[in-house]
């Protein structure tokens, strides 16, 4: 079980993982509207989806190089959970703020320094995220040189903020694949799909005419 990027395609569809909605756009974290959302972690609830994510994910970690696995809180911890256990690989999460109690730490799960630590994210779109986590992780002392994603619908400016922090990145399945196969298995149509492409055309004016 390998999972190549179609077949991922297919396990996100099949799990109800791409909500497409132009007439009641959804509020991004960049607080733009957007026409569909994307929920990764639907997948988790699907045993074979789950398993064929965990290969695809763990296929891209370069071995033996790797020491440790680190996920993001809260979306990527379980991919790289997966993805450690079928690797036989220390793993680490990693928060976004430290927390208030207790330690105040924002890794957990064990040291990093020294080590040479991959990421593991649901999915990427503005890379502010995995940018946040690589330097925490970073800052501990590890030496973090690629993330690897089950979904990709990056931009442009993030793919160059990743070069730029020297990361190198692997996605298993992107937007432009989730679309094809949407369109050819019906789970979505032409006009849902003109949506989705003028919002990638043009985010911002897309979410100006539609934020009501």
């Amino acid at each position: 079980m390998s999972g190549t990027a179609e077949e991922i395609a297919a396990a996100l569809l099949d799990a109800d993982a791409l909500l497409v909605r132009p007439e009641a756009p959804f509020r991004l974290t960049s607080g733009l509207r957007a026409p569909f959302y994307i929920n990764c972690r639907l997948i988790l609830s699907r045993p074979r989806a789950r398993a064929l994510a965990a290969a695809a994910l763990a296929a891209t970690v370069p071995m033996p190089a790797t020491t440790v696995i680190a996920g993001g809180v809260t979306a990527g911890v379980p991919f790289a959970t997966l993805v450690a256990e079928r690797l036989g690989l220390p793993l680490v999460y990693v928060r976004a703020e430290a927390k208030a109690h207790g330690t105040a730490g924002r890794i957990e799960g064990g040291a990093v320094a020294g080590e040479r630590v991959h990421l593991i994210e649901d999915l990427i779109s503005t890379a502010g995220s995995i940018l946040a986590f690589t330097r925490t992780l970073r800052e501990a002392g590890a030496a973090v040189d690629g993330v690897s994603v089950l979904f990709s619908r990056a931009s442009e400016s993030a793919q160059v903020a990743l070069e730029e922090a020297g990361l190198a990145f692997t996605a298993v399945c992107d937007l432009d694949t989730l679309l094809q196969v949407a369109l050819v298995e019906g789970r979505i149509d032409e006009a849902a799909l003109g949506e989705v492409r003028a919002f990638l055309a043009d985010p911002e004016g897309w979410s100006a005419a539609h934020d009501s």
